[in-house]
């Protein structure tokens, strides 16, 4: 069969040689065109990070060893790159200190990407005795690209937010100050949606880009970019 290969000797045997074209053609017209199976998509890229010896030891060994480091910023990646792909449904519920309404916001994500399909980019890996950095990146297939592309047009709006979590609740405090970003871009949203506080608000939000993560004065600082779509505003004279 190796004499059928191009490049190869032909074969003496004319029927032979007849079949293998045969052969090769079938193969040709039964695959998908290889142009249409591999249209490159855009590439998610952001820097992540870890903390090498946690100020919090809640649930933290220390110092957290280099694999688990790598570990957690492929997992913070993977939600942060979810969320820009598939984003979130959100339920919020302003502050109203003359109701005596607490704040509430619920956000609950719409789909995932699992850690191990991202890529920790080779040579960018930076390293001190605190911390440990990385550039992650993603490809979305054709199906996620077009989903992202939806988000950039009508009803969905721009806003931004920044959230913040004390440095004192760990890995966890890290994914407080992701949501609490989000629900200050959604409040944002809204207040320029909506002249009046509502009581109730629904819809879809999602991040424009990778938000990022920093520590500021004992707090962890996200800083986020999203885009919105309201789907429900309830006013208070609907109850």
């Amino acid at each position: 069969m190796a004499r059928a290969l191009p490049g190869a000797r032909p074969d003496p045997a004319p029927a032979r040689s007849r079949a293998g074209r045969a052969l090769a053609l079938a193969l040709a017209l039964a695959l998908p065109p290889l142009a249409s199976a591999q249209i490159p998509g855009p590439v998610l890229r952001g820097e992540f990070w870890a903390d090498l010896e946690p100020v919090s030891k809640v649930g933290d060994p220390w110092p957290v060893p280099l694999d688990e480091a790598a570990r957690r910023m492929l997992e913070e990646a993977a939600w942060a790159f979810s969320g820009i792909v598939y984003g979130f449904e959100y339920s919020y519920t302003p502050y109203d200190k003359t109701r005596g309404i607490e704040e509430r916001f619920e956000i609950a994500s719409l789909g995932a990407i699992a850690p191990h399909s991202l890529t920790l980019v080779g040579g960018s890996r930076v390293r001190s005795d605190y911390e440990t950095r990385s550039y992650v990146e993603y490809r979305p297939d054709l199906s996620q690209a077009e989903l992202m592309g939806t988000y950039l047009r009508e009803p969905w709006k721009g806003s931004q937010g920044v959230g913040r979590a004390d440095i004192l609740r760990g890995v966890g405090g890290r994914a407080e100050a992701y949501r609490d970003a989000l629900r200050a871009a959604v409040r944002s949203f809204l207040q320029g949606l909506e002249p009046n506080k509502p009581r109730l608000a629904k819809g879809r939000v999602a991040f424009e880009r990778p938000p990022s993560l920093s520590l500021v004065d004992g707090y962890y600082v996200v800083q986020a970019r999203v885009r919105v779509m309201s789907l429900e505003v309830l006013p208070y004279a609907a109850y």
